[in-house]
């Protein structure tokens, strides 16, 4: 348990769905005594629908979920690639609670995997880098001019992943969207450090989300592998042997948020059973 955590502001994007990193995270900061504010698309949003392996999402299914075990939390819908929505965000926060004090930039989107270079659409290219990366940008600058105003030595944690680290033929868009997610991390580690705000990322593997289990059906359809055949081959390219869960990536966000880690920044941390690293 991290007592430093408790009664401070929370705010975990791209929550709703419900078997994803950032429900994980935002229960477990709940559980910590943090009050979180729970971010994703409205769940009738036309974004739903543009977002490649986008699960629609259920928000305030969450939020209750938190409340009923008896933390505190509140749902607010937003599209994190829209500079307007981030700001509005970022208000709605400082009017519920005063202030923010960590943000957690895990809203994502991916693509088809297999689609060759010649086949990636330029749309479906710069819809997954307005979320992944432009909409990460967004909330850690929106984040930072609130704690720089009010003096707030807080934490911005950005979710990046295995593909931060090597290209993926497979995943183009994706693989850019999270180097890049990588790189503006340590560049704002650096600008935000004379504030006393500590920027770090957590490098995911192969995890056990709603996600994955929509790529695993779509290669189960062009292969004609069973779904049990290719979980297996992801599990086979795990030196501990299972798939990452959610809650592994939530115990090591709440770590980076806690004074645990007090004098580590720009730091991208990896939780993935051992899997391949560059």
């Amino acid at each position: 348990m991290y007592s430093d955590l408790a009664g401070k502001v929370v705010v975990v994007t791209g929550a709703g769905r419900p078997r994803g990193i950032g429900r994980a995270t935002a229960l477990r900061f709940a559980r910590e005594g943090a009050k979180v504010v729970v971010v994703d698309l409205p769940t009738q949003s036309r974004r739903v629908s543009l977002d490649v392996l986008g699960i629609a999402p259920d928000l305030q299914a969450v939020a209750d979920e938190i409340k009923a075990a008896g933390g505190e939390a509140s749902a607010v819908p937003a599209d994190v690639s829209q500079a307007k929505d981030v700001d509005a965000l970022v208000d709605a926060v400082v009017d519920l609670h005063g202030q923010l004090d960590v943000m957690v930039c895990n809203a994502a989107v991916t693509h088809d995997h297999g689609v060759a270079l010649t086949e990636l659409s330029a749309e479906v290219f710069a819809r997954v880098l307005a979320v992944n990366l432009t909409g990460t940008f967004l909330c850690a600058k929106a984040a930072a001019a609130h704690m720089i105003d009010t003096g707030i030595a807080g934490n911005i944690i950005t979710v990046g992943s295995r593909a931060s680290r090597r290209g993926n033929p497979n995943i183009i868009a994706y693989s850019a969207s999270k180097f890049g997610v990588l790189g503006l991390s340590q560049s704002l580690s650096l600008a935000l450090a004379p504030h006393r705000i500590r920027v770090n990322c957590v490098c995911p593997g192969s995890v056990d989300t709603d996600m994955a289990a929509a790529e695993i059906d779509i290669a189960h359809h062009k292969t004609g592998l069973s779904e049990a055949e290719l979980e297996a081959r992801a599990i086979a390219g795990v030196p501990l042997g299972r798939l990452t869960s959610p809650q592994d990536l939530a115990n090591t966000i709440c770590w980076m948020a806690s004074t645990q880690s007090e004098h580590i920044t720009g730091q991208a941390i990896n939780v993935n059973g051992g899997s391949w690293l560059s």
